[in-house]
């Protein structure tokens, strides 16, 4: 009966905790995006990226995404935001295989998620290929908030080779896949052992990096 209602209560807290009005905002943007595009990403992970676009507003600097899939977590980000977007993506699924994952996995092809996000048309700018080829020309842009689900460990390594240094100070990188997949697990411990901020596991499969 102990172990019972100890286990109704801590799912009672959950329940309650994220139907406060506080995050009721929160939850309703996550729900409506969840309706309008396919996404992968729970809702609780939903929320912690619209959490952290939200923290980022008053950063300068423009938004990005590196794997797009069909768009539904950039559309989530717009929503939270009225910042360019920037998204990176071969559009043509995974390049390769890498553990669980397989070539040509989490395809959205580029007519489909400029479809997807029409309404965002005049925030957003693509850039099609394979990472970190796709940012020619870009070493001009600075970012307040990065939002990396890569799934492997080259792509992701090079990712946050490319992207932090171009990290506004109190910026944000938040990367789906940890500990989910082990490339990106290896790709973000070889990146910060370096470094003198540290990166934060979060519930769920996602991480972030404030930028200090």
């Amino acid at each position: 009966m102990s172990n019972m209602q100890w286990a109704i209560s801590k799912f009672s807290y959950g329940v309650v905790n994220y139907r406060h009005p506080i995050r009721a905002k929160v939850f309703d943007a996550v729900q409506r995006a969840y309706g309008q595009t396919y996404t992968a990403t729970t809702p609780m992970e939903c929320a912690e990226i619209y959490h952290a676009v939200a923290a980022c507003e008053k950063i300068p600097g423009d938004i990005a995404e590196a794997g797009v899939f069909l768009g539904g977590t950039a559309r989530l980000i717009l929503s939270g935001s009225k910042k360019n977007v920037h998204l990176f993506d071969t559009f043509e699924g995974l390049p390769h295989d890498e553990g669980n994952f397989k070539s040509g996995e989490w395809k959205g092809s580029l007519p489909d998620v400029k479809r997807n996000l029409a309404e965002y048309a005049d925030r957003l700018e693509f850039h099609p290929g394979l990472f970190p080829g796709s940012t020619a020309g870009l070493d001009h842009l600075r970012f307040s908030f990065v939002h990396l689900d890569l799934d492997l460990y080259t792509s992701t390594l090079a990712a946050l080779e490319w992207f932090w240094p171009r990290l506004e100070k109190g910026g944000i990188i938040l990367s789906h896949d940890y500990p989910l997949s082990e490339g990106v697990v290896r790709a973000f411990h070889e990146f910060f052992d370096g470094l003198p901020e540290p990166f934060i596991p979060l519930s769920g499969n996602q991480c972030l990096a404030v930028k200090g």
